[in-house]
């Protein structure tokens, strides 16, 4: 008899430690999941900001105001906390590939400010105390940490 019990405290503990380094696992899977989605959205918002400082640039140079993208409306504005200018644009899917950005696939939308090269996710990224942050500059400072 004391043999089965001594047996049945084993399998306990072998299937306790099972399921504390399955759980182990899931949580690290998780976090790891959500680090590298951060890092792509950071880095396709930097390849945004990035043409669309070519973008001022040329503008500049050329002494015109031509802009990528379609007006964005007053509730997506209104969305992400920022004035409306006719320099704020909303660039879809088309605008992106006019960009020559074809590595992002997905149907993403973005507002950019033309006026202080700013980027805008309108999904926006909800960060681990339930805030939803929008802007490039939040985003790249919650991916470096």
């Amino acid at each position: 008899m004391k043999k089965k019990g001594f047996f049945n405290i084993k399998l306990f503990f072998i299937i306790l430690i099972i399921v504390l380094i399955s759980v182990g696992v899931f949580f690290y899977l998780k976090n790891s999941f959500k680090n590298q989605s951060l890092q792509t959205l950071s880095t396709e918002m930097l390849q945004i900001q990035a043409k669309i400082k070519i973008i001022n640039e040329r503008n500049k140079v050329n002494n015109t105001e031509e802009y990528i993208g379609e007006e964005a409306t007053e509730e997506e504005i209104q969305k992400i906390n920022i004035e409306n200018s006719e320099k704020v644009k909303i660039l879809t899917l088309d605008n992106l590939k006019e960009l020559e950005l074809t590595e992002i696939q997905e149907d993403k939308k973005f507002i950019v400010n033309y006026e202080n090269e700013e980027v805008y996710y309108i999904d926006g990224y909800e960060k681990d105390d339930g805030n939803i942050i929008y802007s490039l500059t939040d985003i790249n400072n919650i991916a470096i940490q």
